[in-house]
């Protein structure tokens, strides 16, 4: 079998076999290197070592060899062999080596696979580290930065246009361009993002380091600035209804009292009436009514009471018994309508049209006309008398049985032409 000096001399595969104990040695050098760097176990690392110190011999070995035959077979021939025993080894003993060392490198590798599936190693930390979607960076008291993951220098460079090389630096230019938020700073991107920083201290084996935390609140902010717009639309509101209250508290005492003038108005007007019909007609007027009727006016004019006192009987009869005490008689026709608010504006209607038609019309009869059907409840009052000689001007009580009435969710109709009438409404829907 020819020797290592004669097969690198006369065979063309010499380069091959030179080649692949440097391929060899480098492959075996990456394996010691991880080996350290993931702090396996001693007994993996001397055997990594060990595969290494073995393959970088056998390459120096085969190399000087090769170098040397070129050298002399340049100057003087082939060199003399007989006492280089490590050149006179038969060649297949290091082919049958660097095999050996493929074997074992394969199987080393396997193992450092597994070894990173089933251990939490440096570099996966930190292929973890750079993967995650905040910004972390872990540096010295003077800024010098010892861990910065990817989103933190990309951050860094899209903010200050310059790598992450000092932390401190990096601090105090989101101090002056930052929003303060209790100790953080919010901080916006040219790309539309917010992003919230964050600084705390660690302290690990008694030395003490500053980190700086990046997190992505783009969506809680986007969320933030719409409720802080709803808060000032809803404040706005809140104004206005507060507005709206007191103005409509202010138009409610307006309306009570306008609504009690109009009642001492009617009510003086009617116990004025009674006396005057009594004056003139003493034999057919009711003389106890009409001195109830001025007695209670006079103690709510004095303050005695706080409204005039009236029977707690039917509405409608009370309101045609003072239409007698006037001197108005008044004709029904039709069913009175069951419904109380129908029969509070009948008589309100009533007692109205009774004082105007004595002291417009000088009439004496109020004829009254109820119509009840599938559509709704009708009502006309109508007197006699004179006619009116102009359109009637609705004030005093008349409005104020209108603003009753449409409050109510009726309609009132008034006629002057060719007789007076009253024509009011309720429909069924």
């Amino acid at each position: 079998m020819r020797s290592l000096y004669s097969f690198l001399s006369e065979s063309k595969g010499a380069p091959l076999l030179l080649m692949t104990a440097l391929f060899l040695m480098i492959i075996e050098t990456r394996v010691f290197e991880l080996a350290l760097r993931e702090k396996q176990n001693r007994r993996q690392i001397l055997a990594a070592a060990v595969h290494l110190v073995i393959g970088f011999v056998m390459f120096v070995i085969i190399l000087d060899a090769y170098d040397n035959l070129h050298f002399f077979e340049s100057i003087q021939g082939p060199p003399d062999q007989s006492g280089w025993f490590v050149y006179s080894v038969p060649w297949m003993i290091y082919g049958l080596l660097e095999v050996l060392s493929g074997i074992i490198l394969t199987f080393n590798l396997r193992e450092y696979r597994r070894f990173r599936k089933s251990t939490v190693t440096g570099g996966a930390i930190r292929e973890s580290v750079d993967l995650l979607p905040e910004g972390i960076c872990v540096s010295a008291a003077d800024g010098t930065v010892l861990l910065a993951n990817l989103k933190m220098n990309m951050l860094c460079r899209e903010l200050t246009g310059e790598r992450l090389t000092d932390a401190n630096t990096l601090w105090a230019f989101l101090e002056s361009s930052g929003e303060d938020q209790s100790g953080k700073l919010l901080i916006h991107t040219s790309r539309e993002e917010t992003w919230l920083f964050a600084r705390d201290t660690l302290s690990i084996d008694g030395k003490t380091y500053e980190r700086t935390n990046a997190v992505n609140v783009t969506e809680r902010y986007h969320i933030t600035e719409e409720l802080r717009e709803k808060n000032v639309h809803l404040k706005e509101i809140q104004h206005r209804m507060k507005e709206a209250a007191k103005l409509s508290s202010e138009m409610f005492v307006k309306q009570e009292e306008a609504s009690a003038r109009t009642a001492l108005h009617n009510e003086l007007g009617q116990v004025l009436l009674m006396g005057r019909y009594y004056t003139e007609h003493p034999d057919t007027t009711d003389a106890e009514m009409v001195a109830l009727m001025t007695r209670q006016m006079n103690s709510f004019l004095l303050g005695e009471r706080r409204t005039p006192e009236t029977d707690t009987g039917d509405e409608v009869r009370q309101a045609i018994h003072m239409a007698a005490s006037i001197g108005v008689s008044v004709n029904l026709k039709g069913t009175l309508p069951e419904d109380d608010k129908l029969h509070s504006l009948l008589a309100d209607a009533i007692r109205e049209c009774a004082a105007n038609a004595v002291k417009h019309a000088e009439g004496d009869v109020l004829s009254i006309e109820i119509r009840e059907n599938t559509e709704g409840t009708f009502i006309t009052i109508t007197n006699n008398g004179n006619s009116p000689k102009a359109p009637i001007h609705e004030s005093g009580g008349l409005l104020s049985l209108r603003k009753r009435i449409e409050t109510s969710g009726g309609q009132m109709i008034v006629q002057s032409q060719p007789v007076f009438s009253l024509k009011f409404s309720f429909m069924k829907y």
